[in-house]
């Protein structure tokens, strides 16, 4: 008979407080209990997978030499905090792919920017879609703006708060549930462009 998995109780703000002593176990805890979100929401701002892991990375080394540095328990979870580092690495690193990548001419540069949003953005939904049709949503996802993709990935997906979406991407709640609301619209009628009534994914 198998016995029962210990499960770790212990908080994330108790983890925080270890790791700020330099605990490197506690650290390990938060990146098991956190690492693959923050990963996935890396995977939407990215210009690569390589580039989301190395975000990742540096959220978490930035967590261990710095302790989450303006963490405040009362405004997100530590899981959305962490995401919204991340979400900033992973700007960075876009920003400078764009600044130091040499293409031949601009139509070449702006399709290229266009194949790796696409890319990005089904790497990191691909790994949070697992039911009927998900190859026609992930289609229909990739096909919205950037910022209505991230809060659909935050609050649908992973199941985010809107005050932790609001904290994770700076913006107010208020603007969070509007783009949510166009989010689904938008996802909505490109369904309804891609498909006939009678295959249509169940809302």
């Amino acid at each position: 008979m198998r016995s029962p998995e210990l499960v770790d109780t212990t908080t994330d703000e108790a983890l925080l407080a270890r790791i700020r002593a330099g605990d490197a176990v506690a650290l390990a805890t938060v990146y098991r209990r956190h690492g693959a979100a923050v990963h996935r929401f890396a995977c939407l701002h990215a210009p690569s997978r390589e580039a989301a892991a190395d975000a990742t990375q540096e959220t978490f080394l930035w967590l261990a030499t710095q302790g989450a540095t303006g963490f405040d328990a009362t405004r997100s979870s530590l899981a959305a905090f962490l995401c919204g580092v991340a979400r900033n690495h992973a700007l960075r690193i876009r920003a400078a792919a764009a600044r130091f990548d040499e293409l031949p001419d601009d139509s070449a540069a702006t399709g290229a920017a266009q194949d790796t949003d696409v890319d990005a953005v089904s790497d990191a939904l691909a790994h949070l879609l697992a039911r009927e049709r998900s190859e026609a949503l992930l289609a229909a996802l990739a096909t919205l703006a950037a910022e209505h993709r991230e809060v659909v990935a935050l609050i649908e997906f992973e199941e985010f708060s809107y005050a932790d979406a609001a904290a994770i991407i700076g913006c107010p709640v208020g603007t969070v549930r509007s783009r949510l609301n166009r989010a689904k619209e938008a996802l909505r009628q490109r369904i309804v462009e891609l498909f006939p009534a009678d295959t249509r994914i169940s809302a």
